[in-house]
């Protein structure tokens, strides 16, 4: 009886050894196959980019920036950096409290004429600066729209090298920590220097970098362009800034997309462009400063950002402005009286 028991215990001891070995054998089949599944999909291959896959990746366009060196990477908001994890000495952050003094630089775009207020793009790139926390100080030689803080050097109808050229009368004086730059579609609608777009705007980013030793640059594609047989230009002017920001690795130099060809979202479309074919309707200008917003939260995140040198000027921009309305000087004369009469009319778009 005993002898029996005991091989009814080691047979019923087989079984279950064998149903765990079944088990076992089937579980590892699963994962086998689960393994095999995720590899083939691409989620288990490693980020050899070393950041945030988020911010790195680019829509599709027909220019994949397969010839981008090393270190040059354009995130999911258009904005190119052309230093890689590379960051300046001394640098700070927003959120260490750095205070931003910009010199917004350009033409009339810069100047945001036509709109509503005459500050363009200016105003919402401040107010969302402030709704931040961040200390903001526009400076400039001259004042221009219906804000307080409206400082700016901007010259309505100035090519690169002449907006370089008033460059070099105000920035070492005061010193901005902060380039925001617009330029280069006068260069189209003039027709004088196109070809070499890039050649001066990078004579005058690298002035720029040197005049003021402790500022980042942030310079944009023109907008696109409505003028009969512009557009094409404006395209070539903007291949050419695309190109050039890549020569800027190690520097605090980030490139803005603001046309709508790169595929990227929330630039302005023709629609948003007013009867002159140059300036946008006050909905595009709120998608520029939307833009240079992005493009700056972007050089704080790559650690660009530094302490502007103290040398007296407010770090709010507001402060000491006891009227309660800007000045707001006149608009340049036009080249056309007919054009500028149209814009000054023409309704404001709002796009939903």
């Amino acid at each position: 009886m005993e002898v029996d028991e005991k091989k009814s215990w080691l047979s019923r001891l087989s079984f279950f050894r064998s149903k765990k070995a079944i088990f076992a054998l089937i579980l590892t089949a699963i994962v086998a196959i689960v393994l095999i599944v995720l590899a083939a999909t691409g989620i288990l291959r490693p980020n050899t980019s070393g950041s945030d896959s988020r911010s790195n990746s680019p829509p599709q366009s027909s220019d994949n920036n397969t010839d981008t060196p090393a270190g040059v990477i354009t995130t999911a908001n258009g904005i190119t950096i052309g230093a890689g994890n590379w960051k300046p000495e001394n640098s700070t952050r927003i959120a260490d409290g750095v205070p931003l003094r910009i010199m917004a630089l350009g033409a009339s775009l810069i100047r945001g004429e036509f709109s509503t207020t005459n500050t363009g793009f200016r105003k919402t790139m401040r107010d969302e600066l402030v709704g931040l926390g961040v200390p903001v100080n526009m400076v400039g030689s001259q004042r221009f729209g219906d804000m307080l803080d409206n400082d700016l050097e901007a010259y309505g109808g100035n090519r690169i090298s002449q907006i370089h050229e008033h460059a070099t009368r105000i920035v070492s004086q005061l010193q901005p920590n902060l380039f925001v730059i617009h330029v280069g579609s006068n260069n189209v609608l003039q027709d004088i220097d196109v070809d070499k777009a890039g050649e001066h705007m990078e004579g005058f980013i690298n002035y720029l970098l040197k005049a003021s030793p402790r500022s980042t640059v942030v310079f944009s594609t023109c907008l696109t362009n409505t003028v009969p047989d512009c557009e094409p230009k404006i395209l070539e002017v903007n291949q050419q800034y695309r190109e050039l920001v890549k020569k800027f690795d190690s520097k605090p130099v980030l490139l803005a997309e603001m046309h709508y060809s790169e595929g990227f979202p929330d630039r302005p479309q023709v629609a948003d462009i007013g009867p002159d074919g140059t300036h946008p309707f006050d909905f595009g200008y709120g998608l520029m400063g939307n833009i240079f917003t992005d493009s700056i939260q972007e050089a704080d995140k790559k650690g660009y950002l530094r302490w502007p040198v103290e040398n007296g000027l407010e770090r709010d921009g507001d402060a000491g402005r006891a009227d309660a309305t800007a000045t707001t000087s006149e608009l340049p004369p036009s080249t056309s009286a007919a054009t500028a009469t149209l814009a000054r009319a023409a309704r404001r778009r709002i796009r939903p």
